[in-house]
């Protein structure tokens, strides 16, 4: 079976993917991850077959006075200029990943992009997919949509915001009914290609967040992904870490903010207070803090870090929250938009994590209380990481695959 993967977005977007397609690959699938190009090496390093997806999600943030105005979660609604800009971030992105997936008997489509755009590929092809999200996607009276705030309506109130929220798909209609031109489909979906059930899995643990009652059952939740481990710490950094106490890892991962200076300046002051050493990633905001106890490094791979640090200080993005949790480093959650202030309230409910420090109004004396306390959440991280590392998420996600595509 030929099996297209296809992620359109951040680092935590693309990079867990690599651990499911190696696990396919084993059982007999030939598998191609779509991503950007600045994912190119690492998905190649895993040993997994690549195709290009176009854009440059880091820049066109970066560039973007509207998507700063969101990006750390200051503004949550969109204004017009911001909306016209994410639908021209997404022209041309479908027919690409139609390029990609040609030849293709399944397609796993990651996340709201590919959900929005890969379906109508999918259905182009005449060839089954499923979604593959890493925060909950699908409607339940248990929660309201993470990337809408972590309020809760009650049951029924939960439930009419998750259909509410459908109709934000309107947005890209102009991008769907370009895309279904080219792919020859009629300009809108059928009935039936509507309301025909679609399978999702669910790549989170149930020791995280448990998997709702109302969820029906080709909704699967599998366990964590774990990403191919590429490239290492070196040298400098191994040198750090041996010269003594474990340090605080600060990461805000694929944050395209314009604050990275203020935020640096927040990190090494509050390090400073705290009497603490920091490994700071620049990351995509990047930071550069200054201390006497504090290194400035590249992307490293968080499985290879976070097990050597004392707590993780990071936004809260579904992949670096597993890695920290997988790790049983405590975390002081900086969130900003999406799904991150939920996450951020999950790891504080588990007593894994600090209270949440949003990011918009993040200071060095909140910072600095948070260090100084986060260590008292250590055996609680410790225990949830083990529990976690004992799952198999890639082999879940695999049976789950075959059960919903291949049954018995």
């Amino acid at each position: 079976m030929r099996t297209a993967i296809l992620a359109f977005g951040t680092r935590g977007d693309v990079v867990p993917l690599t651990g499911l397609a190696r696990r396919l690959g084993s059982d007999g699938h030939d598998v191609v991850l779509a991503a950007q190009e600045p994912y190119r090496a690492e998905v190649a390093g895993a040993g997994v077959a690549y195709a290009p997806l176009p854009r440059d999600t880091r820049a066109a943030t970066l560039a973007s006075p509207a998507a700063q105005a969101l990006v750390d979660g200051a503004r949550m609604r969109p204004s017009n200029d911001s909306l016209e800009e994410m639908r021209e971030e997404l022209r041309g992105v479908g027919q690409a990943m139609a390029a990609a997936a040609e030849g293709s008997d399944l397609l796993l489509l990651e996340g709201p992009v590919g959900a929005l755009l890969g379906r109508h590929v999918a259905a182009a092809l005449g060839v089954p997919s499923a979604g593959v999200m890493f925060q909950p996607a699908s409607p339940t009276g248990d929660f309201s949509p993470p990337a809408l705030g972590v309020r809760s309506y009650g049951r029924l109130g939960n439930r009419f915001v998750w259909w509410a929220g459908g109709f934000a798909e309107r947005v890209y209609a102009p991008v769907i009914a370009e895309l279904r031109r080219d792919l020859g489909l009629p300009a809108k979906p059928s009935r039936a290609e509507r309301d025909r059930p679609w399978p999702v899995l669910h790549p989170f643990s149930e020791h995280v967040l448990p998997r709702p009652t109302d969820w029906p059952e080709h909704v699967r939740v599998t366990g964590y992904l774990r990403p191919e481990p590429v490239g290492a710490l070196g040298p400098d950094l191994e040198a750090f870490l041996s010269d003594g106490p474990p340090p605080v890892a600060v990461t805000l991962g694929s944050t395209a903010t314009a604050n990275g200076a203020a935020l640096s300046e927040i990190v090494a002051e509050a390090a400073a207070a705290a009497g603490v050493r920091a490994v700071v990633q620049r990351g995509w905001a990047g930071l550069e803090p200054v201390g006497e106890h504090v290194l400035v490094v590249d992307d490293v791979p968080h499985a290879l870090l976070f097990p050597r640090c004392a707590a993780v200080i990071h936004h809260c993005g579904a992949g670096t929250t597993a890695a920290a949790l997988h790790a049983g480093a405590p975390s002081i959650p900086v969130p900003g938009i999406m799904d991150q202030p939920f996450w951020a309230r999950r790891l504080h409910r588990l007593g894994a994590g600090t209270a949440p420090l949003p990011r918009h109004s993040l200071t060095a004396d909140g910072l600095t209380g948070a260090l100084r306390t986060v260590g008292q959440l250590r055996p609680a991280a410790e225990r949830l990481g083990a529990a976690l590392r004992a799952e198999d998420g890639a082999g879940r996600a695999a049976a789950a695959i075959t059960d919903l595509f291949h049954p018995r």
